[in-house]
């Protein structure tokens, strides 16, 4: 009975990732794309008519901060984060496992952490009402993706850190088995 609703559990979580990391996926190419185009436009608008589009600069810092905070999510669940892995790499099988999971432990209570921050700093420039100049939109919800990426960034590195501890073998992210590496050797 347990194993069932352990499996149940692991194919909703399993479903889950796979719809965040198509969402995820699909803002990240839309967002490049439209920033891309919005810097062409702006430039052909400056070059040919001498007159740039008003609104560049505040759209492009919405679409960094959305690339940037999706982004860091989305490396987090395919393992591919920066990491720092010369004294990593030279300790044995069994320390690294052991290293692995303090590190994915303290990333998730730092992001965490971050992410309580990140809703308190929405909800005190809230109420001020402040809106950017140009596209008229409220401050906060430039805003309001950072806490939610946050979130989902910290939550991953704690799955990997009980994963690593469940399950034999190492885990960079709750679904990427090894040490990252074996890609690199096909090369």
């Amino acid at each position: 009975m347990e194993n069932q609703e352990q499996g149940r559990i692991q194919r909703y979580y399993s479903q889950s990732i796979l719809c965040i990391n198509k969402i995820e996926g699909a803002m990240l190419i839309s967002c490049v794309l439209l920033m891309a185009f919005n810097n062409v436009a702006n430039v052909t608008g400056r070059v040919l008519f001498n007159q740039s589009l008003f609104f560049t600069e505040e759209l492009n810092s919405i679409l960094i901060i959305m690339i940037t905070f999706a982004g860091t999510s989305y490396a987090a669940r395919k393992g591919s984060h920066i990491r720092m892995t010369a004294v990593f790499d030279c300790l044995p099988h069994v320390y690294q496992k052991f290293l692995l999971i303090i590190i994915s432990f303290f990333t998730s209570a730092c992001v965490f952490a971050i992410c309580y921050f990140s809703v308190e700093y929405i909800s005190w420039i809230a109420p001020k009402g402040k809106i950017l100049p140009a596209l008229q939109i409220p401050v906060y919800l430039t805003y309001l993706w950072v806490p939610v990426s946050l979130f989902l960034t910290g939550l991953e590195y704690f799955i990997t850190g009980l994963k690593n501890i469940k399950v034999k073998g190492i885990h960079l992210a709750s679904q990427v088995e090894g040490n990252g590496y074996e890609e690199a050797a096909d090369l």
